[in-house]
C-alpha cells in the first residue's frame, strides 16, 4: 500500500518554483496551473531516446495517414490508364465529363463571389484545427503515460520512498490532467509499497481530492493536517518575512486578478504615494474596491472564481495577511517585479476612470474602499501637473472624499487603520497642524510656493484644514484623542473655539486631565458650570455636568468628592426631563459606578457597571471601559473579602476580575483604543500580582504576566506621551520583579519620582527605608492602601 497524504499547507511553505526536482529517493513536482500537461510533456521528451519510445505508439497513427494516400495513388493511375488508352470506354468519359464541369461550376461560383475572405478563413481556421489536432495528439494520456513510464524507469522511481506533489488540480477539471491521467497511475504502478505520496493541496479543493482518492485499491488515504494548519491561518506569519507562492503557479486569470489586487490596496504608511513605489512600506488591500475593478476589467470571470481567488489569497498562496491590528495588508511575491509595467498601465486606466466617476470604487460605509480611491485620485493629481483644471476639480473631490472616510473611521471604530494614517498626516508638532501630505491635496488660503515669507508660513499653518468643514473637524478630533495624539486634537479644538467656545472649553478639559492635569482641568469645568452660557443647551450642559463628575473623581480634591456628587446627580436629573444618547447614560452608570465604589459599595458598584454594558448600540471602545471598570471594582471587592476572612470567596471573586481584565485589553488592543489602554494594562498587572500573593497562581507565572501587562503599558504611555497611571504601571513593574526573585530597588525609586498624590509617596518611602519593602508594599496593596 502507497500512504496518502493530504496537506494544505500553501500559506506555511508555498510550492517551489521549479517543475521537478529529485534528491535522492525523496521527489518533489510542482505543477502550474495552467498548461500542467504541456509541461509534463516537455519533461517526458527530454528524456533519453524519448522519440524512440515514441515511435511505437505512432505506428498505428502513421499507417491510418499512408491509407488515403494510397486510394489516392490508384485513382491517380487509373487516371492515367483512361489517358493512355486508345479508345476510352463511355463510362470513363462520363466520370472524366462530370467532374471537369463541377469543378467548372464552383470555380465560377468562387469567382463571382465578394467574399473570397471566407476562403481564407475556412483555410485559417483548417490550419487551426490541425494545429490543435496536432496538439492533442501529442498530449494525449496514453502517449503520455507511455513515456511517462519509461521516464520513470529511468530516473528511479520504482526506488523513491516519498513523492510530493504540489497543485494536482482537481480530478473533474476538463482538458488533458497531468496529474490524474499520467502521474497519479504511473505512481500507483511503480512506487514501492509502504512509500509516500503527499498531496499539496489548495483549501478549497481538499475535500474533492480526498472523496476522489477515497477507494483506490493500493493507496491509503491518511489523515491531513488541515485542522492544525487553519490556526496559523490569518496570522501575522505572513509579516515574518516568510515565502510567497511564487506567480509561476497561478494561472493567467490569478495573475490578472493579483494585478487588480495591487491595484485596489494603498500605503499604509503614506497614503497619498504610489503604491508601486518600493519604498512605500506595507499595501492596505480593500476587498471591495478590489470587486469593483474586477467587474470592469475581468467581467468574462465568474463571481465564484474571483471569490475562490481571494479566499486562497488568504488560506493558500499567503498574499492577504492580518497583521498586529487585524488591518489586512497584500504582499507580493518577488517574481511580480517581472509583471510591473503592465500594472502601472493596468492602473493608469484605472486612476482614468475615476476622473468622469470618482465615486467608482466606493462601496456603502467601506472606510477602506474610500482610502483606496483616494490613494489614486492623489497620485493622478501628482501626474496632471499639466492640466491645473484638472487638479482642481481633484482637489474638490478629494476634499470630500477625506471627510467621508473620517467619519466612515469613527463610525465603524477603525481605530488601528486611522492610527497609522494620523501618526503620518495629522500629528503634527506645531498648533497650526503644520505637518501631512493631505493637507496639500485640499483648497488652502495660502498656496505652499507663495508661503516664502515669515507672515506667510505663519498664515499658512494658521488656516491648515480650513477646507474641512466644523463637524469634520470634530470628528478629526475624537479619533486623535481616541489613538492618544493629544497635542494635535487640542490644537483642533483651539481651532474651534471660535465656532463654539463652549463645545470646545469641554473637550479642551478633557484633553488636559489626559495629559495629567485633573486639578487644573476640573477648574474649568467647575469655572464653565458656573456660569450661565449652558442654560439653553441642554444636550452640551448634560456633557460638562458628566465631565465635571468625571473629572473631580480624577482630581480628587480635598474636599472631596461631594461636588462630583452632585454633578452626578444633577446630569441624572437633567436626563430624566430630556433624554438624552445612549453614550450620555452609559458615561451616567459609570460615573455612577466609580462613585459607588469610592464609597466601598463594590457590590452595587458592579451592578451599576453591568447597566452600562447592557445598553445597546455603543461603541465597543465604551464596553471595553466598563470591561476595564468591572475588574477594578471586583478586584477591590476581593480584597475586601478577604479582609473579613473570606478567602474561598475572594479568590473566586479575584479570578471574574482577571477574566474581565483580559477582555478589556484584548477589546481595546484589537480597536487600538490607546486612549485607554494603559488603564486596562494596570489593571490586568495588578490582578496578576494579588493572585500571586494570595497563592491563586505560581509566583513564576504571575510575575511574568504582570511584568509583560505593565511594561507594555509604560511603553504605550511613552508613545502617547502621557503619565496617566505612569506611577501604577511603574510600582506594578517593580513589584513583578519583586515576585520573580529579582532585584527592584532601582525601579521602586523610580516610581518614587511618579507618585501624584503625598499619601502614595509616603507609603513608597516608607517601604523603601524598611527591610523589606517587596513584603511592605504587598501588604499595602492587599490592604487597599496603595493602588487601590
Amino acid at each position: 500500500m502507497i500512504e496518502v497524504r493530504l496537506l494544505d499547507d500553501w500559506r506555511t511553505s508555498p510550492p517551489p518554483a521549479t517543475f521537478l526536482n529529485i534528491a535522492g529517493q525523496q521527489w518533489t513536482i510542482s505543477l502550474p496551473d495552467d498548461a500542467a500537461a504541456e509541461r509534463l510533456a516537455e519533461t517526458l521528451a527530454a528524456q533519453p531516446n524519448a522519440r524512440l519510445v515514441g515511435w511505437s505508439g505512432t505506428t498505428l497513427a502513421v499507417l491510418m495517414l499512408l491509407l488515403p494516400v494510397g486510394v489516392f495513388a490508384v485513382l491517380g493511375n487509373g487516371l492515367y490508364d483512361l489517358f493512355m488508352e486508345v479508345e476510352p470506354a463511355p463510362r470513363q468519359l462520363a466520370v472524366l465529363a462530370g467532374a471537369l464541369l463541377l469543378y467548372v461550376v464552383l470555380a465560377a461560383l468562387a469567382a463571382s463571389s465578394q467574399r473570397m475572405s471566407l476562403l481564407s478563413q475556412e483555410l485559417g481556421g483548417m490550419i487551426d484545427s490541425f494545429r490543435d489536432m496536432t496538439q492533442r495528439f501529442h498530449l494525449r494520456p496514453a502517449r503520455l503515460m507511455r513515456l511517462a513510464r519509461a521516464w520513470g524507469r529511468h530516473c528511479g522511481l520504482p526506488q523513491a520512498q516519498e513523492v510530493a506533489v504540489w497543485n494536482p488540480g482537481r480530478p473533474d477539471a476538463g482538458g488533458a490532467r497531468a496529474f490524474w491521467d499520467v502521474l497519479l497511475p504511473l505512481c500507483v504502478a511503480q512506487l514501492p509499497g509502504g512509500s509516500r505520496l503527499c498531496l499539496h493541496v489548495r483549501s478549497d479543493e481538499l475535500h474533492v481530492i480526498a472523496g476522489a482518492l477515497a477507494g483506490h485499491p493500493r493507496l491509503r488515504l491518511e489523515g491531513c493536517d488541515s485542522a492544525a494548519l487553519g490556526a496559523a491561518r490569518g496570522t501575522t506569519a505572513g509579516l515574518a518575512g516568510e515565502r510567497l507562492t511564487p506567480l509561476s503557479i497561478l494561472s493567467a486569470a490569478e495573475r490578472k486578478l493579483l494585478t487588480l489586487a495591487q491595484i485596489a490596496s494603498f500605503p499604509l504608511h503614506a497614503l497619498t504615494s504610489s503604491p508601486f513605489e518600493a519604498a512605500v512600506g506595507p499595501l492596505v488591500f480593500s476587498e471591495n474596491a478590489f470587486l469593483k475593478l474586477a467587474r470592469h476589467f475581468a467581467e468574462r470571470l465568474e463571481q465564484d472564481a474571483i471569490y475562490r481567488f481571494l479566499a486562497r489569497c488568504r488560506n493558500d498562496y499567503g498574499y492577504l495577511v492580518r497583521n498586529a491590528e487585524r488591518i489586512e495588508q497584500l504582499q507580493l511575491p518577488p517574481d511580480t517585479a517581472l509583471h510591473l509595467h503592465a500594472t502601472q498601465h493596468l492602473a493608469r486606466h484605472s486612476r482614468q476612470l475615476l476622473i468622469s466617476n470618482s465615486r467608482r470604487l466606493l462601496h456603502d460605509a467601506d472606510p477602506l474602499a474610500t482610502l483606496c480611491t483616494i490613494n489614486q485620485l492623489a497620485v493622478l493629481h501628482d501626474t496632471s501637473a499639466v492640466d491645473p483644471q484638472l487638479q482642481f476639480a481633484l482637489r474638490r473631490q478629494l476634499r470630500q472624499l477625506i471627510s467621508e472616510a473620517l467619519h466612515q473611521l469613527e463610525t465603524g471604530e477603525h481605530y488601528p487603520l486611522f492610527a497609522y494614517i494620523a501618526q503620518r498626516e495629522f500629528a503634527s508638532d506645531g498648533p497650526g497642524m503644520a505637518g501631512g501630505a493631505i493637507a496639500h491635496y485640499l483648497p488652502r488660503v495660502i498656496a505652499e510656493e507663495d508661503a516664502s515669507s515669515g507672515a506667510a508660513q505663519n498664515l499658512l499653518a494658521l488656516t491648515r484644514f480650513n477646507a474641512f468643514d466644523d463637524a469634520t473637524l470634530r470628528c478629526l478630533a475624537r479619533m486623535l484623542e481616541t489613538v492618544g495624539l493629544y497635542a494635535p486634537a487640542a490644537a483642533i479644538w483651539q481651532k474651534l473655539f471660535g465656532l463654539d467656545p463652549l463645545l470646545a472649553t469641554v473637550r479642551l478639559a478633557r484633553l488636559k486631565e489626559r495629559l495629567g492635569d485633573a486639578a487644573g482641568a476640573y477648574a474649568d469645568i467647575r469655572h464653565l458650570l458656573a456660569s450661565s452660557q449652558l442654560a439653553r443647551r441642554s444636550e452640551l450642559h448634560i456633557a460638562a455636568l458628566l465631565e465635571a463628575a468625571w473629572l473631580c473623581y480624577c482630581a480628587q480634591p480635598a474636599s472631596g468628592l461631594g461636588e462630583g456628587q452632585h454633578w452626578l446627580e444633577q446630569a441624572g436629573s437633567e436626563l430624566e426631563r430630556s433624554p438624552g444618547s445612549a453614550h450620555e447614560y452609559w458615561r451616567l452608570h459609570n460615573y455612577r459606578a466609580l462613585y459607588l465604589d469610592a464609597a466601598q459599595r463594590y457590590a452595587e458598584a458592579i451592578a451599576a457597571n453591568r447597566q452600562a454594558l447592557a445598553i445597546p448600540g455603543l461603541q465597543q471602545k465604551l464596553y471595553s471601559g466598563s470591561l476595564t471598570n468591572l475588574a477594578y471594582v471586583s478586584r477591590k471587592q476581593a480584597l475586601s473579602q478577604l479582609a473579613q476572612g473570606a478567602v474561598a470567596e475572594a479568590q473566586s471573586t479575584l479570578a471574574e476580575a482577571l477574566e474581565y481584565a483580559h477582555l478589556a485589553v484584548r477589546l481595546k488592543r484589537r480597536i487600538a483604543d490607546v486612549d485607554e489602554l494603559p488603564v486596562a494594562l494596570h489593571n490586568l498587572a495588578l490582578i496578576h500580582l494579588c493572585r500571586g500573593w494570595l497563592g491563586a497562581e505560581s509566583p513564576q507565572q504571575a510575575g511574568e504576566a504582570a511584568q509583560a501587562a505593565s511594561a507594555e503599558g509604560l511603553a504605550v504611555l511613552e508613545r502617547i506621551a502621557s503619565s496617566k497611571k505612569r506611577f501604577a504601571l511603574c510600582l506594578e513593574n517593580a513589584l513583578a520583579l519583586a515576585l520573580l526573585g529579582q532585584d527592584s530597588g532601582a525601579l521602586l525609586r523610580e516610581a518614587t519620582a511618579f507618585a501624584s498624590e503625598r499619601r502614595e509617596a509616603e507609603i513608597l518611602a516608607a517601604a523603601v527605608q524598611g527591610d523589606d519593602a517587596s513584603a511592605c508594599l504587598r501588604d499595602a496593596v492587599l490592604g487597599m492602601a496603595l493602588l487601590a
